[in-house]
């Protein structure tokens, strides 16, 4: 992790850190570590802001994960039939109750039996503790460089889903825990009111085993010239109006 960590800081340095996540099955693991935020009813994208702008670890379980969208894409409940029917979408993100439910029946889940969400800044990790997945947020241009990293070594397209709700947890969480594969998604509503997402940021969600290559995409495409932040070019002779074109009238200091 700390490769990883040193080539994110050199390459794309994110404005927030990069969070783990733990889809903690065994509750007993977590009962001896410090964690920060615990027993606060909080939603999974809140965690990950606790996580990123403040350092702190959370914990949220059945009893004390808010959404219920949330807790429902990372298996710590059942999803319930407001959720399946669309009755929770239906004339706020779809037109009817069948648009509803098609959208929520497509969206990732992970099996049950997840006893709750463990987040921490992934450069303050548990002792013996590694962590299934990593969340950043970025903007378009770090995303950018992102999916060049991903495809640094087998090439191909980078294919982004999005349902507009339940970003992080659905998506940035559940799909990349599910797949194994790395995801980029679009902050939800929640996530911007209630966790503080800004209107530049997306979210990059990935597995704990596609970190050492993404360190490498990040660092090979980084050496042969992609750079961010863009270097933007600079012309020389730039179009000034007249009279701030400096002339051989002007005269220069002796």
């Amino acid at each position: 992790m700390e490769l990883f960590l040193a080539t994110i800081k050199e390459t794309v340095n994110p404005s927030t850190q990069p969070v783990g996540v733990n889809l903690v099955r065994d509750s007993g693991m977590i009962e001896c570590l410090k964690i920060r935020m615990r027993g606060k009813r909080l939603t999974i994208c809140q965690q990950i802001a606790y996580s990123r702008m403040y350092s702190w670890s959370t914990w949220t379980d059945a009893g004390t994960s808010h959404c219920v969208l949330g807790a429902a894409c990372t298996g710590m409940i059942t999803p319930p039939p407001r959720v399946m029917d669309g009755t929770v979408n239906t004339g706020v993100y779809q037109e009817t109750q069948q648009a509803a439910a098609a959208m929520q029946q497509a969206m990732p889940r992970v099996s049950s039996n997840v006893s709750g969400v463990l987040t921490y800044p992934l450069s303050r990790p548990f002792q013996g503790l590694t962590p299934d997945l990593v969340v950043i947020y970025v903007n378009s241009a770090q995303a950018m460089r992102f999916v060049q990293a991903f495809l640094y070594q087998q090439g191909g397209e980078f294919v982004m889903k999005s349902s507009g709700d339940a970003g992080v947890c659905s998506r940035a969480v559940a799909q990349v825990a599910i797949t194994g594969e790395p995801t980029i998604e679009i902050p939800c509503m929640g996530d911007r009111r209630f966790a503080m997402a800004q209107d530049h940021e997306m979210m990059v969600g990935i597995p704990f085993g596609w970190l050492e290559r993404t360190a490498v995409g990040l660092a090979a495409t980084h050496k042969a010239g992609i750079r961010y932040p863009i270097p933007f070019q600079i012309p020389s002779e730039c179009e000034l109006p007249p009279e701030f074109i400096t002339s051989d009238n002007d005269v220069a200091f002796v």
